[in-house]
């Protein structure tokens, strides 16, 4: 009689052999499957491949774990198995990672069991979303790693989900064949792994080195016409920041930092307008036009804002936010600088640019992907929530009372709280109800999260 644990290997690999032309069957559904998301929502990726689990692999990872001693038989390991099958979603930098989670997350946006979601036109793939990701490994280091299942035939198969940057494809094969796997006795095995961790950082110094190289000099992206707005409202900022600091060293004798405020009036002004291809070069030449009339200017730094009359809302958000700022705008320097750059470029009279901008702010924090996902879920009731969401929101500015919550960069870090928000509720909440229970803490943890951005 041969030793139990190997008869156990034993027939678990022929299980596996046995269960393979499915498990072929359903990888390569997989592969299909996430290409079809990723290629659907315009997400960059390199590759996506999948494996099924080897024999050598099986029998080491039984050996290893001692899972003779969890499972009677080789039938409940083979079910049990998280890595049956492997998928990997290969992307080219580190952020990229947690931008393809994110889309994940978006699309699996159904569950039965608050464990493992699901997208209501592929009820049989599931992702187990419960789990914080990145996971620690046990090297210290994080990754995505995501269970889940397929259901084929009426069966459940698992699976695993990795997504993976060039530089952490790189990394992880070269830990697992030296480390993980590497069954030599090592001499000063503690001075590997330091190497090791070495390795890894210097790996992910270079993937933002890549990164930076990527944004500022990819042929493709400088074509784009977004890109070339991004370029040309940076030009148009440096404009602006430098008539204006001449204005203010004549009126108050010195000159403070406003690069930000610059950087945030010229975006908005830029953007609001149609930049159409064929319009983009007028527009810009408009502006430059209009910055220099402001440079032929006087400006007062020293005097109150006035209105020609009262704004008026027509919304709770907008009536808050819009009265929090005029309680400041002739108190506090920042604030008077941001809005008399504003008044100073914008076309209309103060009043009328006031509510412009007030509205915008509106329409930054929370997108109408974001409402429509509300409304998709709870219909005619998810007025209610986004109600709520607007109120946090509003609230939550105040509280903070600081012009930053102006910055066009702050408005875009508050616009994705609120949209992962949006997303957990709808993946936890199946009803109107069921967020009436838990609606406060929903609330708490995206007004938490939106102070820590200035903190």
């Amino acid at each position: 009689m041969g030793l139990k644990e190997f008869e156990f290997i034993d027939e678990s690999i022929n299980m596996l052999n046995v269960m393979s032309p499915i498990l072929e069957i359903v990888s390569d559904q997989l592969e299909d499957h996430f290409e079809d998301i990723l290629e659907e929502k315009n997400q960059e990726y390199i590759n996506i491949s999948s494996r099924i689990k080897s024999e050598s692999s099986l029998r080491e990872k039984i050996i290893r774990n001692r899972y003779i001693k969890r499972y009677e038989e080789a039938k409940n390991l083979i079910d049990r198995l998280s890595d049956l099958i492997g998928v990997r979603i290969e992307c080219r930098f580190i952020e990229d990672e947690n931008k393809i989670y994110r889309l994940l997350k978006k699309h699996f946006n159904k569950t039965d069991d608050k464990i493992y979601y699901y997208n209501k036109d592929n009820k049989s793939i599931k992702l187990k979303l419960s789990d914080k990701q990145p996971s620690k490994q046990k090297n210290g280091f994080e990754i995505y790693r995501i269970d889940g299942t397929f259901t084929y035939l009426a069966k459940e198969i698992n699976f695993e989900l990795q997504i993976k940057s060039l530089v952490n494809v790189f990394w992880s094969e070269i830990e697992h064949k030296i480390i993980y796997k590497n069954n030599t006795y090592l001499l000063a095995d503690n001075f590997l792994r330091d190497m090791m961790a070495s390795i890894k950082n210097n790996l992910t110094m270079i993937d933002n080195q890549l990164l930076s190289i990527y944004k500022n000099f990819n042929t493709k992206s400088m074509q784009d016409n977004q890109t070339r707005k991004k370029e040309i409202e940076k030009v148009l900022a440096k404009i602006a920041h430098d008539a204006f600091s001449a204005k203010m060293r004549d009126s108050i004798g010195f000159v403070v930092d406003f690069k930000k405020p610059c950087e945030t009036i010229m975006s908005y002004s830029f953007n609001k307008k149609d930049n159409r291809n064929d319009l983009f070069w007028d527009i810009m030449f408009d502006e430059i036009a209009k910055l220099n009339d402001i440079a032929k200017k006087d400006i007062e730094f020293t005097k109150s804002i006035e209105f020609e009359s009262e704004p008026e809302f027509n919304d709770s958000f907008c009536k808050k936010i819009g009265q929090h700022i005029r309680n400041r705008l002739n108190t506090e320097f920042p604030w008077n600088l941001f809005f008399r750059i504003l008044f100073e470029i914008e076309p209309y009279n103060n009043r009328q640019d006031f509510e412009c901008f007030i509205m915008f702010i509106k329409g930054e924090v929370l997108s109408d992907e974001s409402k429509n996902h509300i409304l998709n879920q709870f219909k005619v009731k998810g007025e209610y929530i986004i109600k709520d969401i607007y109120n946090c929101i509003s609230e939550t500015i105040i509280e903070v009372d600081s012009v930053e919550t102006m910055y066009d960069y702050n408005l875009e870090k508050i616009n994705f709280l609120v949209s992962e928000t949006i997303s957990y509720i709808c993946r936890e909440c199946d009803s109107y109800e069921q967020y009436i229970l838990n609606n406060k803490v929903f609330i708490k943890k995206l007004k938490s999260k939106i102070i820590q951005i200035f903190e």
